[in-house]
């Protein structure tokens, strides 16, 4: 089904950022691309002219499952079954092989992206991920965030580079305190962490001197780009308060997890609470851990006016805080789980070793 929108970006602009700007792309290197025809198909042309001028080999432009397809795929189990899986996942594998650069482009379609990640994990290449709006949304909402979006592209990303590592340095081998207004009162320590930085630079050079053997995160970079990520947490302690949440499909207002010797120990709604200790009590794995903390930097990724409950771009932005808990293979941690879960704070106050850097939302770093 395509998007329902009423908004067009400079796309030629954009597809010079990501080829030229973030990746830097060689003369030679070769690309994959996945994308959605129905959706900003004026981008995906402009990509393609962009690789062209860098000197660059598309190997494959490739489209992801409509929802025809992905219902066929679903009765015949080519996720499920092992040895379809196992079938598929070679041949993907095989195609990455041939490549340099991997290259998501927005889509409404269904994909697996376990098959990617997977491959992230262990491909010595680099990828960027322009997936902009996933969710559906409303056309005034839509194009609301896609014109956010456009503008948080291009900002001074020296300056979002210098303000992340300023806040790196602060929370590295430090205690983090965290509250808001609706009750988080939980502290964590983060020692010899390790983090992922959201600076929006792709280049070979950057990412092969950085990013850890095993986490497809580091491989990754996503535009619009803002936050620092670790999986590297110690010792969580507390409770985490987050309002207007969703679990596991079924709105349930106030979620309420309590921590204690680094699990989640318990888990209530405000609404559904019946439903959420059924689904909770079905998980498996390393569902109780805090898997990876988040820190937005972003300065372009606002909160819209009279939009409470929708997170510009995936908690980005300057002062958001995302908590991911469960499953965390993806960044390249130790915890495999059926159970992953988002949860936001833009309103939170954050002490790294009892200094404040965060005070209701708005980092305080200069």
């Amino acid at each position: 089904m395509a998007p329902s929108y009423d908004f067009q970006g400079d796309w030629s602009r954009m597809a010079k950022l990501i080829v030229h700007g973030s990746l830097q792309t060689q003369p030679g290197e070769k690309f994959l691309i996945h994308a959605d025809p129905t959706y900003f198909p004026e981008l995906l042309e402009q990509v393609r002219i962009e690789i062209v001028k860098a000197g660059a080999v598309e190997l494959f432009a490739g489209m992801l499952y409509p929802p025809g397809l992905q219902s066929v795929r679903l009765k015949m189990r080519r996720s499920e079954d092992a040895a379809l899986k196992e079938m598929e996942d070679k041949a993907l594998e095989s195609l990455f092989d041939l490549a340099d650069i991997y290259l998501w482009l927005p889509n409404h379609w269904n994909l697996n992206p376990g098959q990617t990640e997977k491959i992230l994990k262990t491909w010595q290449g680099r990828s960027i991920h322009f997936h902009w709006i996933m969710e559906q949304r409303d056309p005034d909402t839509f194009r609301k965030l896609s014109e956010m979006y456009e503008q948080a592209l291009y900002i001074d990303y020296e300056a979002l580079t210098s303000r992340q590592e300023r806040l790196i340095d602060a929370l590295r081998n430090s205690t983090i305190e965290i509250t808001n207004p609706a009750g988080t009162d939980i502290k964590f320590r983060l020692e010899d962490a390790h983090f992922h930085r959201g600076n929006g630079v792709a280049s070979k050079e950057f990412i092969n001197g950085y990013a850890l053997p095993g986490s497809a995160r580091d491989r990754e970079v996503e535009l619009p780009s803002g936050a620092i990520r670790t999986v590297d947490i110690l010792d969580t302690e507390g409770t985490l308060v987050c309002s207007n949440e969703t679990f596991m499909g079924r709105e349930v207002g106030t979620l309420t997890y309590e921590f204690q010797g680094n699990r989640i120990t318990s888990i209530s709604s405000q609404h559904h609470n019946n439903y959420v200790q059924a689904m909770w009590g079905l998980q498996n794995g390393a569902f109780d851990r805090f898997g990876e903390f988040n820190a937005g930097v972003n300065p372009a990724l606002t909160m819209l006016p009279g939009h409470e409950k929708v997170i510009p771009y995936y908690g980005y932005g300057d002062g958001m805080l995302r908590f991911s808990l469960g499953d965390n293979q993806e960044s390249g941690g130790e915890y495999l789980s059926s159970y992953h879960q988002w949860l936001f704070l833009s309103d939170a106050t954050m002490k790294v070793s009892g200094e404040v850097v965060l005070e209701n939302g708005k980092l305080t770093l200069e």
